[in-house]
């Protein structure tokens, strides 16, 4: 499977977060780990009406919100400048036939449902069906995020492992639904490119897709 990967360079002498982006460099562990409740109840409702797959249709909405901000696609490039891609697509563990463990797997985002949907499903079930052969992992894929589920419980807030510490791929996590109809979605932003406006259009856009998906 092809992933685009066509990205701009942004050139760090005009680039205007130069500045901020070179301090952040000079941190130890330049990223932070934002939690926000998004009311799901309504994508809930509309995946099962529409007889589709409760778990895609969240990763679906939330890609595209991903997507939909420019800095969330910003990565390291080189010592002059950055690359901000396209797109992005998600890096997705996938619960394994013993239901006991997951294959980290790559699923090509699309910008409609129906095309994200007709691509991933096969392979979600194939992986469910111990089929791990030829699924593409993240490092093969510059421009990714990763992008994982815990069904099985709630949760107030988390710490996700991290490869390294000054990683420029995101990492999120969303939960199981609460009784009120909320999910937690946890995500790690590197600060060289990211801030609290930033995440805070990133989570916004997930409010919004949860309550309008797409159709």
């Amino acid at each position: 499977m092809e992933f685009p990967s066509n990205y701009k360079e942004i050139s760090l002498s005009t680039w205007k977060r130069s500045a901020l982006f070179k301090s952040f460099l000079t941190f130890h562990d330049p990223c932070f780990v934002m939690s926000v409740e998004v009311n799901a109840l309504p994508l809930k409702k509309f995946a099962a009406a529409r007889g589709e797959s409760f778990f895609l249709r969240t990763l679906f909405e939330i890609s595209r919100a991903y997507n939909s901000v420019p800095e969330m696609r910003q990565r390291f490039l080189n010592d002059h400048a950055i690359a901000e891609y396209e797109v992005c697509h998600p890096s997705v563990p996938l619960i394994t036939a013993d239901g006991e463990s997951f294959h980290q797997t790559m699923l090509c985002y699309y910008p409609t449902f129906a095309e994200f949907s007709a691509n991933a499903l096969p392979i979600v079930e194939a992986i469910r069906c111990g089929n791990v052969s030829g699924q593409a992992l993240e490092d093969s894929v510059p421009n990714c995020f990763c992008a994982s589920c815990v069904p099985w419980v709630s949760a107030a807030g988390y710490v996700p492992a991290t490869y390294e510490c000054n990683q420029d791929i995101h990492v999120l996590t969303w939960f199981k639904m609460t009784p009120a109809g909320t999910v937690l979605i946890n995500n790690r932003f590197n600060h060289c490119f990211t801030d609290g406006i930033h995440a805070a259009r990133f989570f916004n856009a997930i409010a919004e897709n949860f309550a309008a998906p797409q159709i």
